[in-house]
């Protein structure tokens, strides 16, 4: 008995229902094994790490832009890893390697650039110098980068004395650590410093030296604009420079002085003093003049790009 031959489209049909429940169960599988990844996924700690944002060549200097945020298991993330809030501690860096698109950016990679060396804030023939604070014993707690000081030095000198301009119109480079490149100042007065930087010539340098070692330092602020020197000194002891020390009566010489006509008044004892008292006893009092005008350092008239201060002074005897 001959069996009859099925229909070519029926075959074809059953083909198609076949393949598609083949791929209806794949598809249903796939998203069951995708669900549970989810699933295991969920279940695993996962914390944010900065990675590169793009492709970053060696040698480029980090900013905002180049940083991207990736979560990572926490199990796998790197130790030096950062995270988003200290992303900022990558900001000016400068990559010593090349980074791919999504690598995690770690401090090892970077460098930060140098600052530029405190020596470069001294001019030309200048000089900084360093003391401690404790010398400057009037205005410590005030002083800050960029102020102007008068130097006074008081010292012995023939058994008196003498308290006179030493450096006047001085630039203040630093106090402490503090510059006012740094722009730190107001923190480095409130935490204290223990010495102040100063700009000078060399010859004002070795003076500083030598006033330190033999004698006493006190310093006085100067308004930036005031820009004359101040050549008035004092001399003797307390009770002199306020008035109140007793002269002594000068002996009576048995031989009447002869007063010639060229004889100065300074040399005629009696007359001199007399002159003094006419000319406001400031030599009783222990005040006088310098015999030469103090030249002033002017630090500030070199940083505006002036060769010499406003206020010459004449060249010292």
């Amino acid at each position: 008995m001959r069996l009859p031959i099925p229909n070519r489209s029926v075959a074809l049909l059953a083909i198609a229902v076949l393949a598609g429940l083949f791929a209806a169960w794949t598809a249903r599988k796939y998203l069951q094994d995708r669900a549970r990844q989810l699933e295991a996924d969920a279940r695993v700690p996962m914390v944010e790490r900065v990675v590169a944002a793009d492709d970053l060549p060696l040698g480029t200097k980090l900013s905002a832009e180049h940083f991207a945020v990736r979560k990572v298991p926490a199990a796998t993330a790197s130790s030096d890893s950062m995270p988003p809030s200290r992303f900022q501690e990558l900001v000016g860096g400068v990559l010593l390697s090349s980074l791919k698109a999504g690598d995690p950016i770690l401090p090892v990679h970077t460098a930060r650039t140098r600052r530029a060396p405190f020596s470069g804030q001294i001019g030309a023939g200048r000089r900084a110098m360093t003391i401690p604070v404790d010398i400057i014993n009037s205005v410590s707690g005030l002083l800050e980068p960029g102020d102007l000081i008068d130097l006074y030095v008081s010292f012995e000198y023939q058994r008196r004395r003498i308290t006179a301009p030493l450096l006047q119109g001085v630039l203040v480079l630093a106090t402490g650590h503090s510059t006012r490149a740094s722009g730190e100042a107001g923190a480095e007065r409130a935490g204290g410093y223990t010495t102040v930087t100063l700009d000078t010539s060399p010859e004002d340098a070795i003076k500083l030296v030598a006033a330190r070692q033999g004698g006493t330092i006190t310093a006085l602020l100067r308004h930036p604009d005031d820009g004359r020197p101040d050549q008035r000194a004092v001399r003797g002891d307390l009770a002199t420079l306020l008035g109140v020390a007793e002269s002594k009566p000068e002996r009576a010489k048995g031989k009447v002085q002869v007063i010639y006509g060229n004889r100065t008044l300074r040399g005629i004892p009696g007359l001199a003093a007399i002159a003094a008292q006419a000319a406001g006893q400031g030599a009783a009092r222990g005040v006088f003049d310098l015999p030469y005008t103090p030249e002033l350092a002017s630090a500030w008239m070199r940083e505006a790009g002036l060769s010499e201060p406003r206020h010459a002074a004449p060249a010292r005897p």
